[in-house]
């Protein structure tokens, strides 16, 4: 196998070159920090409603965790993205967006528990068909007796209490706890409850019951399908289309290569300066507003005269970092799945997907891909391990699982995300309170998008909440 280890990130699925040319002399009516879904999808509804706004943009692609890689004939995204929506508007505006570029398609996800294959998100009465006899009687009595003592219930505080209060202790112990903590790097105690809450579904006492009864034979693990869309060439199409669409009108401008250094504010000129290094040289953008969807524990150091403990609550919130395994393979397939989960401890590896299984345009013919998604801390010793060391202990994992053999595996990349995910820690909230009373003092800096505003959004929501902003900050 040839290990490739690049010093920067993959080829952007369009140049990025138009991107880097210098910003024309005028003052935007917004400077959007962060090329990411979220910027994006506010300057393309900003200066499709008359105004300008300036996208800078850290690294040399746009759409940050929403952006495709494309490696000679292969494409990745940074751990696939599925979209679904109930909301009517977005679906209509992600038609206008991409139109048949959209593809429908099945998903098929499945967590590895106990040296099988389980269906992921478990759902009741999968939650007992998928176990031996002895584990399904004992989760039917724990979720019985958590389903009893919920009559005097008590207070949600961890995620712990909230799923062994609905689901009872062994199917916690099981399945909720382990992928938990790995993904999250903390135990289950110290995560909030309102992680739970948002993002697991509530099982039927009576389903779960019928179901077990009409078990018969060998345990076998329903398969759990369902539909989404996606963009036929990657996730980043969407936010390339949204920059060449932004830019088009000649009120949009993005600049890729940009880090910003910090926020400087004329309250008296209503004026915003942000100061950002543009391939090391230094610039100066100026906005009446500023858009922020960089994490917040990085932009409340870069506002001016920011009090001692307002900075120390930001440094509080934690942010979950990424690094991406991209493996090209021989042959058409290494599974069904859309997404497949790892919780043990003992592996690096996280989560895989397949993107062939997304889109037939993802890999060329005759052979498939992988992302192998490893979770960790920006800086920790996961982080620092080199990429030619991850490639071989992934790729090991995977064939002493039989996931994958080795042999097949015929090149491998990697590239690597800083604050990928907020992290819901208990006590959260109250920083966050403490945050947005200090940023009330600046009413014309926004906080949008899943880092910007520290909210675990789905991409729908994400775009429900630029339009949104967009529309009333355009009719100012």
């Amino acid at each position: 196998m040839t290990e490739q280890t690049p010093t920067s990130v993959a080829v952007p699925s369009h140049p990025s070159a138009r991107y880097n040319s210098p910003l024309p002399a005028l003052v935007a009516d917004f400077v959007v920090l962060g090329g990411g879904l979220a910027g994006l999808t506010f300057a393309d509804e900003a200066t499709k409603r008359g105004r300008s706004a300036i996208v800078l943009e850290r690294d040399e692609q746009v759409g940050g965790l929403s952006r495709t890689m494309t490696y000679g004939d292969y494409r990745f995204d940074l751990g696939g993205h599925r979209f679904y929506t109930a909301m009517t508007h977005i679906n209509a505006w992600v038609d206008d967006l991409l139109g048949d570029d959209m593809i429908e398609v099945g998903r098929r996800s499945r967590i590895r528990l106990q040296n099988r294959y389980v269906d992921y998100p478990i759902e009741f009465p999968g939650a007992i068909s998928a176990f031996p006899l002895p584990t399904a009687a004992r989760i039917i009595g724990s979720y019985i007796g958590a389903t009893i003592a919920r009559m005097s219930p008590k207070p949600d505080i961890s995620f712990e209490d909230w799923v062994t209060q609905r689901f009872g202790r062994a199917l916690y112990d099981i399945y909720f706890k382990p992928y938990t903590e790995k993904v999250w790097g903390m135990d289950c105690t110290l995560l909030s409850a309102d992680w739970a809450s948002q993002r697991i579904k509530l099982p039927s006492l009576m389903a779960a019951v019928t179901g077990s009864l009409k078990r018969s034979g060998k345990p076998k693990a329903a398969t759990l399908v369902s539909r989404f869309t996606y963009p036929v060439l990657g996730i980043g199409m969407m936010t390339d289309k949204l920059a060449e669409r932004a830019t088009a009108t000649g009120r949009g401008f993005v600049r890729v290569n940009s880090a910003i250094e910090r926020l400087e504010h004329d309250a008296s000129a209503g004026l915003w300066r942000v100061h950002y290094r543009h391939k090391g040289e230094a610039c100066i953008a100026e906005g009446r507003q500023v858009i922020s969807t960089i994490p917040l524990d990085r932009m409340i150091p870069m506002l001016p005269a920011t009090p001692a403990e307002t900075l120390a609550a930001s440094r509080r919130l934690d942010y979950r970092s990424l690094m991406c395994v991209f493996l090209a393979i021989d042959g058409q397939r290494v599974s069904e799945d859309t997404w497949t989960y790892f919780p043990d401890r003992s592996l690096t590896l996280g989560r895989t997907h397949e993107p062939r299984n997304w889109s037939p345009r993802m890999a060329p013919e005759g052979n498939t891909s992988l992302c192998v998604e490893i979770f960790c801390q920006a800086d920790d010793h996961v982080w620092q391990t080199d990429d030619a060391t991850l490639i071989t202990t992934v790729t090991d994992e995977l064939d002493k699982l039989g996931f994958l053999a080795r042999t097949r595996v015929h090149d491998a990349w990697m590239t690597r995300v800083h604050d990928a995910y907020p992290v819901y820690r208990i006590g959260y909230k109250e920083v966050l309170d403490q945050l947005h009373d200090h940023l009330r003092g600046y009413p014309t800096l926004h906080l949008v998008g899943r880092t910007g505003s520290f909210s675990y959004l789905n991409i729908d929501a994400v775009i429900d909440q630029a339009l949104k902003t967009a529309s009333e900050l355009a009719k100012q």
